[in-house]
């Protein structure tokens, strides 16, 4: 019986194996098509969904690993879902075989047997006021009014941090985001705190009063947002991973979608590892020896991606998304 089970079990890895990588890398290459999920993140609040709109920079993502298999982003199916659930149950189910804009945690890693990749945006928890206010520091909310999501993390951030450093205020809860919306943006209450991506995408709608609100220094929480992938294929990971990696490089050494069609001369060991010279990278992932290359001209590195999809369209500066050479968390492994 011992035998017959330990065959059997053998025997269903192998299945196991073989049907992962049917989903998986050869999958995309032989039907010349990846199916990638992005987060738009509905208007009005549900329960867990605490970030705004990241599908643009989700797109540029799923664009940037498109290209690296497939040289192409021309089989590229972009799906939109309005919140991380169902991207989760379409990464179950084999809908997509990529999601980006998810937040990561061990119960979705075993619920819906993913592995979570590099982190593509580190969202955080801050505290958003009118100019007119005078307030500028988080003591300056000593006996204020602030907004916050009901039964919310934030709400239960905001309590302890304000707690923590002895500074009493008054809570204004909201079932509805729209409604949190009007009362910051009439300034019903002094202030509203909730995750910096969803600040900075309600107060986008504030129109004539956009400019008029802007954020405390303090950041109050950290929360990473990253790719994911069934956890069947690990080269199809690893590719995924390493294309993010390749965006960050290129940014850390100025290699920019205007000028990458210059960089062809010998340049220092980082940047002949990432343009693919030394072949390295680009074997061990079964990749073209310039995938990182055509990556880059498709899309631009990490940071004119942000730019473009969270920068100017939410006024957010950089933060802990800057390059750790700038004081912020995004580095990449090596190119090698």
């Amino acid at each position: 019986m011992r035998v017959w089970w330990a065959r059997w079990m053998m025997i269903a890895g192998l299945l196991w194996s073989s049907a992962g990588q049917a989903q998986g890398l050869d999958a995309v290459r032989s039907s010349h098509h990846l199916a990638c999920g992005t987060v738009a993140g509905e208007d009005d609040w549900r329960g867990g969904e605490v970030h705004g709109d990241l599908s643009g920079l989700g797109e540029q993502i799923c664009r940037a690993v498109s290209v690296a298999i497939l040289g192409d982003d021309k089989g590229l199916d972009l799906q939109e879902f309005p919140a991380e659930l169902e991207a989760l149950q379409a990464l179950k189910s084999g809908k997509i075989q990529l999601a980006v804009g998810l937040s990561p945690s061990v119960a979705s890693a075993v619920q819906f047997g993913l592995r979570f990749g590099p982190v593509v945006f580190y969202d955080s928890q801050r505290i958003l006021v009118s100019k007119q206010s005078g307030i500028t520091k988080l003591t300056d909310l000593r006996d204020q009014l602030i907004c916050a999501m009901d039964l919310s993390q934030p709400e239960t951030t905001l309590r302890e941090v304000m707690t923590a450093r002895g500074i009493p205020y008054a809570l204004m809860t909201h079932s509805e985001q729209g409604e949190m919306d009007a009362a910051i943006a009439v300034r019903r209450c002094a202030a509203g705190t909730g995750m910096e991506s969803r600040l900075a995408q309600s107060r986008a709608h504030f129109h004539a009063f956009t400019r008029d609100f802007v954020f405390l220094p303090d950041r109050l929480s950290l929360e990473p947002v990253v790719a994911a992938y069934p956890n069947v294929d690990p080269t199809f990971g690893l590719i995924v991973d390493w294309t993010v990696y390749a965006l960050v490089e290129a940014e850390a050494l100025g290699i920019t979608q205007a000028n990458i069609a210059t960089r062809g001369a010998v340049g220092d060991t980082r940047t002949n590892q990432l343009m693919g010279r030394d072949f390295a990278t680009a074997q061990a992932l079964g990749l073209a020896h310039d995938w990182a290359a055509k990556v880059i001209a498709a899309t631009g590195n990490y940071g004119e991606i942000f730019d473009r999809t969270l920068g100017k369209p939410y006024m957010l500066d950089r933060g802990p998304n800057a390059l750790w050479t700038a004081g912020g968390l995004m580095r990449p492994m090596p190119m090698r």
